[in-house]
């Protein structure tokens, strides 16, 4: 993956990397803000943005894949907090290691805020609650089972106590309820073939959207039920479809939702409708 997008309070973050992590702004039509910055781990020499999320009090947090943190910054780039054990902890599954960070949640703020890390490959741990005011960490089960392990988590969605975690490894999206496993949908193609889902956010209550790379890249719109509901853009590189998928947000302030795609490697911002109607794209994006 190379790069992730978050929406808050009307502004669009977008995260890129190469060798450097980028965070840029825009609003809703795609014009840059100001707040735009980058950084790279010291000890690794390299970073990511694989995830974002933005908390009550606006902070931003990134998950840096390579250096098994998710990292808190200031919307000037200031780094003020980070979770995760040092990086050669990293090839443990154990609770409180980010071996892989690949998204992030935030809920709350200060002594209230946890965050919900989603790490790749196939952990037992890959789900993780980090809670700033008890100190601690929960490690979610994958369907159930305490014995279990995930497999290659790598988008995670929320709608107040309900949790999506796309697993790109096995077709499906886990879905939690206050922390607890509930059940799993299926993700299916157009053509009833499994899936590979790479992020997941809802449109409302009853509709999901789901970004996936295998076996073609491609937006579905599901029902909660994992019921293949319409192909919002196939693969393809011309604007309106889509190719090397990595981030989906929806926008639900207004009277019709708007479905921001990041693909392309992480180079392109497309707009879409509920409906599958391309607005367009945002203009070259800041940075790197």
């Amino acid at each position: 993956m190379y790069g992730s997008l978050a929406l808050s309070d009307g502004v669009l973050y977008v995260g890129r990397h190469a060798k450097t992590a980028w965070v840029s702004s825009y609003d809703l039509d795609g014009r840059p803000l100001q707040t735009c910055f980058s950084f790279r781990d010291e000890v690794r020499g390299h970073s990511s943005a694989s995830g974002l999320a933005v908390d009550d009090d606006h902070r931003l947090w990134v998950a840096d894949q390579p250096a098994g943190r998710v990292r808190a910054f200031t919307l000037f780039g200031v780094e003020v907090a980070a979770v995760g054990d040092p990086p050669e902890a990293g090839a443990r599954d154990a609770r409180g290691v980010l071996a892989s960070p690949s998204d992030v949640l935030v809920q709350g703020s200060d002594d209230e805020l946890t965050l919900v890390v989603a790490s790749r490959g196939v952990r037992r741990h890959a789900l993780q609650l980090f809670r700033a005011r008890e100190g601690r960490v929960r490690s979610l089960r994958p369907l159930g089972d305490p014995r279990g392990h995930f497999q290659d988590l790598a988008g995670l969605a929320h709608a107040g106590e309900w949790l999506y975690a796309a697993e790109e490894g096995a077709s499906r999206i886990q879905v939690f309820r206050s922390g607890d496993y509930h059940f799993s949908l299926p993700v299916l193609d157009g053509k009833g073939q499994g899936a590979a889902p790479v992020a997941v956010d809802l449109v409302d209550e009853q509709t999901l959207v789901v970004a996936v790379t295998e076996p073609k890249h491609a937006l579905l719109l599901l029902d909660r039920h994992g019921r293949l509901r319409r192909v919002l853009a196939e693969q393809g590189t011309r604007v309106g479809e889509v190719s090397a998928l990595e981030d989906v947000v929806v926008d639900s302030s207004g009277a019709h939702g708007r479905v921001y795609v990041l693909d392309q490697d992480g180079t392109r911002v497309q707009v879409f409708s509920a409906d599958g109607q391309c607005y367009g794209c945002f203009p070259r994006l800041a940075g790197m």
